[in-house]
């Protein structure tokens, strides 16, 4: 089914924010280069565990003062959800320097 996957290429897709576009193309027309979208990928990755780390600290505040009817199940929920994604972004950079590293130790 090779060919299918040439079709599904093709096809535009649909996306209120960004219009009618092909896959792999940003709103100017051009594809991305694979910089651009893994920068993309990091940023936005870096700003959800931003997002989940503040989303914890309100709750833990609004479960200490009493307010907006926080329980504690909520709370450590969150703060769990907060804490596995900071992990989880941590392991990345790791593994993003060790790849850096053994790219730079490689003999030209």
């Amino acid at each position: 089914m090779v060919g299918d996957s040439r079709i599904e290429d093709s096809l535009p897709l649909r996306s209120p924010e960004l219009g009618e576009r092909t896959k792999g193309e940003r709103a100017s027309g051009t594809p991305p280069s694979g910089e651009e979208s893994f920068v993309n990928v990091l940023k936005d990755s870096i700003a959800k565990v931003n997002s989940l780390q503040n989303e914890a600290d309100k709750t833990i505040q609004d479960f200490s003062t009493g307010q907006n009817g926080v329980t504690l199940h909520q709370t450590m929920i969150e703060m769990a959800q907060a804490d596995v994604s900071f992990h989880l972004m941590m392991q990345v950079r790791d593994r993003i320097v060790k790849a850096y590293q053994e790219m730079n130790n490689m003999p030209l």
